[in-house]
This record gives structure tokens, sequence and C-alpha cells, in this order.
């Protein structure tokens, strides 16, 4: 999350209030994830013919026994990223069975966040619909770059997302305070559940921000290290923030009293604080990284 920039960022669609636009799900902060834990990605895009099944097949194989599950986006549900985590009693069976399970359609297992129960989901062929419906991101090890070198480029990321978050936070607590938007029940309760899930996912990104933040201190030189502490302390106080208007699992009573504005507001007064969080914690990055640059 630190890494990648992830954790820096926040977004938020004012049209459709769709909590998928807070979630990272493009290319670029893949890309830099893969880079910081030391692997490659290899995205391979369904829907696939015979011939590439079997290849797909063998693929999965390899990656489990290299202890590197393979993701995979929008198997269940919206476009978030799970885990293809067993192909069901493949590896036990000869070769001509195998093939004759191509045919058939193998089971894979797979771990998502919609997963129903402690199972997880089983699906076959028929999972894999098409670019961003459940569509598998291989992973290849590759050489993972020093931590001082990730640092920096964290903190330069963070400061280059820094404008657009002031805007994003700026731009939800306008449209929490603006009345006239949450008059329709039946609108103000799809956008509780949504208000409430990009609440999460903003609570979730600027905890790891402040842990990734304290843990990279020690690589950096001394002044810039007092920097993303001092940012990290700030990104706390925006998590504690998200997390008093309510986090986690979503409870229908939640919808209720965000319609009724209540709760609303509560919310609305706590994010033009962590609005000044934020703010504290781009200054301190800003400096930090003018530090690196000295």
């Amino acid at each position: 999350m630190g890494a990648s920039g992830a954790a820096f960022t926040a977004a938020i669609d004012l049209d459709t209030w769709d909590p998928l636009a807070a979630a990272p799900l493009d290319d670029a902060t893949l890309g830099r994830a893969a880079r910081a834990a030391g692997v490659r990605t290899d995205r391979v895009t369904p829907p696939f013919d015979e011939e590439m099944r079997e290849l797909v097949l063998d693929r999965v194989q390899g990656s489990l026994e290299a202890k590197l599950a393979p993701l995979i986006q929008g198997a269940v549900g919206p476009a978030e990223f799970g885990l293809i985590v067993g192909l069901a009693e493949r590896a036990a069976r000869p070769q001509a069975e195998r093939e004759e399970q191509v045919e058939k359609g193998p089971t894979f297992l797979l771990r998502t966040y919609f997963d129903r129960g402690e199972e997880p989901t089983r699906a076959g062929w028929e999972v894999f619909a098409g670019p961003g419906q459940g569509e598998p991101v291989f992973l290849d090890r590759a050489e993972k770059p020093p931590r001082e070198t990730l640092a920096r480029e964290a903190v330069v990321l963070a400061c280059e997302s820094a404008d657009a978050s002031d805007a994003t936070l700026r731009a939800w607590l306008a449209a929490l305070r603006d009345e006239a938007r949450w008059t329709d029940a039946k609108h103000g309760g799809v956008a509780a559940y949504a208000d409430h899930a990009m609440r999460t996912i903003l609570a979730d990104k600027r905890r790891s921000a402040a842990r990734y933040l304290r843990s990279v201190r020690g690589s950096l030189p001394p002044r810039a290290g007092g920097d993303v502490l001092r940012a990290a302390e700030a990104y706390g106080h925006v998590a504690d923030a998200a997390d008093r208007a309510g986090a986690g699992a979503f409870d229908p009573a939640i919808a209720l009293r965000f319609i009724e504005g209540g709760q609303r507001r509560a919310w609305a007064n706590l994010l033009e604080g962590a609005i000044a969080h934020e703010t504290e914690a781009h200054e301190a990055l800003r400096s930090a990284r003018a530090a690196l640059r000295a």
C-alpha cells in the first residue's frame, strides 16, 4: 500500500457515489505494488480457447507450487482482486485424466471479498468471462529494489497525489453537506452504503500510510525521517476520524441514520477535521521530499 502509492490517494465518483472509484484497481498501482514485493505481473485476458485453457491450467498449477497464488480480478461481483488458491485434485491425476479434465472443466478454488462462508469459492471456466471479469494476473519472481529506494519513491508518489486527494476530500465534504442530495430515501440508502464502503477504504489507506511511513523512517536521512514520522502521525488521525464515524461491517441501521442526517452531519464534521490532518501530512511529506533532494 505504501510503496505502490495506494495508501496516499483518495478517490470518489461524485455522480454515482461508487465505492469502486475509491479502490486502487489500475495497472500502474498494481505494477508498483508488484515491484515492491519482488515480483512481475503477467495479465492474461479471457475468454480462452481450448489451447489457451491448457496453458492457463499449467500456469495456475506452477504458480501454486511456487507459492505465488495468481491474482484474479472481478471473479465474483465487482472488479476487486482476489486469489486463485487451489485447483481441485488436478495435481494428483495422471496425464490422461488431466487432459480429460480440461474438456470437462477443472474446479478453481478462489478467495475473494465476496466468499460465502469460510470455504473458498469454487468455479469452472465460466469464471473467466472477459477483461476485468475473472481476469487472472500471474506473478513471477523478480529482483526487489532496496528499501531506501522504495521509501524515497513512496514520498514522491504521496506528494504527487496530494492535490488530487485534497480536492477529492473537499468534494466529498461538500456533497455530504448538500441536503438536497439526500432527500430521496432510495438514493440515500444506496449512497449511505457506498459512503460507508468508501470511508472504510479511506481508513484502511491512511492506516497503511501511517504504518508504512513509520516502518521506513530509519531507511531515510534523519531530517527526512522526522518529516515522514510527522506525516505518519497526521495520517493516523485521518484513519481515527474515519473509524469514529464507522468503518468495517455495514449495518443496515447505518443507512437510516445517514438519511435522517445526524450520522451524515457527524461524519462531515469529522471529515472536515481529517482534511486538516491531511494538509499537515502533505506539508510534512513535501518537506521530506525537499530534504531528500538536498
